[in-house]
This record gives structure tokens, sequence and C-alpha cells, in this order.
């Protein structure tokens, strides 16, 4: 997917997501994918678990990074794990063996975590291979139906990725404003949308797009992982 727009990008080892619109989602409502609703307790038990499970990860790294962040990254792959699923069913295709070998994988690495954390970083950290299968199927069909014969990879996958992009705009993603994310160019970034206005450097601090390790660490335990 390296020359399409559906990319990873840094963001506390969880890979941003592909989005053409966002808004704002209902109250207790943390994203609306179509017809789809994931909680604001369904991405902080989420994010819990990934910060347990990237545990012994940010120990060796000695990497601290606000909550907010590690939250933020969550609803991000829940999102687009959530959309992929969605078009998939539109499509009545399932996830291939691209997907299953690499779920295969990050069970492997998972099997040293804490049981009760291991399904949800299988699930989350496989958001971004379950979105480019899905992409590269629904690419296929699509280019099938145009009489394309032949395609190269690249077609198969800006047809893909077109449907991607297109599919919001019909369907609806809304993202509640706390998580600071908005679609720049077809990418869901991190920015400030917060609802409250910070006050200080400390509040700032907590609104930076980037993670502030400093910061970070002056939080309480519950407000930091790592």
């Amino acid at each position: 997917m390296s020359k399409t727009r559906l990319m990873t990008a840094a963001t506390t080892g969880l890979c941003a997501l592909l989005l053409s619109s966002c808004g704002s989602a209902a109250p207790g409502v943390a994203v609306k994918v179509g017809d789809q609703e994931l909680t604001v307790r369904d991405v902080d038990a989420a994010a819990s678990r990934m910060c347990t499970a990237l545990g012994d990860q940010f120990a060796s790294q000695n990497t601290v990074l606000p909550m907010s962040f590690v939250r933020q990254g969550t609803v991000q792959l829940m999102t687009l794990r959530a959309q992929a699923m969605e078009i998939a069913d539109d499509y009545g295709i399932e996830p291939g063996s691209s997907y299953r070998n690499d779920v295969a994988q990050r069970r492997r690495t998972a099997a040293t975590m804490p049981a009760e954390v291991q399904d949800t970083y299988v699930e989350l950290t496989s958001a971004n291979a379950l979105a480019t299968d899905i992409v590269n199927q629904i690419g296929k069909i699509v280019l099938d139906e145009r009489g394309v014969t032949d395609p190269s990879t690249e077609q198969v996958t800006q047809a893909g990725v077109d449907v991607f992009n297109q599919w919001p705009d019909a369907n609806g993603i809304d993202i509640d404003p706390r998580y600071g994310l908005e679609s720049v160019d077809g990418v869901l970034k991190p920015i400030d949308t917060n609802t409250s206005v910070a006050v200080g450097e400390t509040a700032k601090a907590g609104l930076a797009t980037e993670p502030d390790s400093a910061f970070a660490r002056s939080l309480p335990l519950t407000h930091r992982c790592g």
C-alpha cells in the first residue's frame, strides 16, 4: 500500500488510518462508522488493554506516553477496522489469506502478553492488514466490473482505495472531538479539536499532537502508559 493513501503513520507504534470525512459522534459514542457505534467505554477499555500489552516494550525503550495519546491511536485503529468490515459486508467478502497470515504472526507476538489483552492487541495491530486485504479484494471486483483484464497491482490497489475513500461520504464516519482527530487530505490526523480551552503550558502539553515524555511522566499513574 506504499503508493496509495492507505498508509500507516507513526503514532506510538499504532498506525493512523485513511478516512475521507469525520464529524462529531453522539454523547457516549466515541465513533460512529456507518450504522456501527463504538462507545467511549469501548475505547477506554481497549486503550487500557493496549497499554498493558505494550508495557514491556515501552519499559525496554524507557517510553512513557499520556493515556490520551494511546486512546487516540486506539480510536484510529478501531475506526479503521470498523470501516474495513463495513465495506467488506457491503461487497459480500471476507478477510483473505494476507490478513489471516498477519493475524497469525501477531498472535505469536501476543503469546507472551497477559491473556486478557492478547485478543485486543491482535485485533487492533492487525487493523491495517485487514484494511489492505479488503481494499485489494474490492479493487479486483471493481476492475472486473469495468472489464479491465490483467490489471497491475497498483491499479487494483488504487481502485480499492477509491472505494474506501468514497465510503464515508455515503455512509458517515463521526468521531467525538475529544480524541483530537480530523481528516486532512483524506488522512485522519491528530490535531487540536478539544472542546475545552487549554490554559497554561501544562494544559497545552496535554493537547500536543506528538507525545511529550516529560509531560507524560508528570501525570498521575492512571493518566499515563509506560
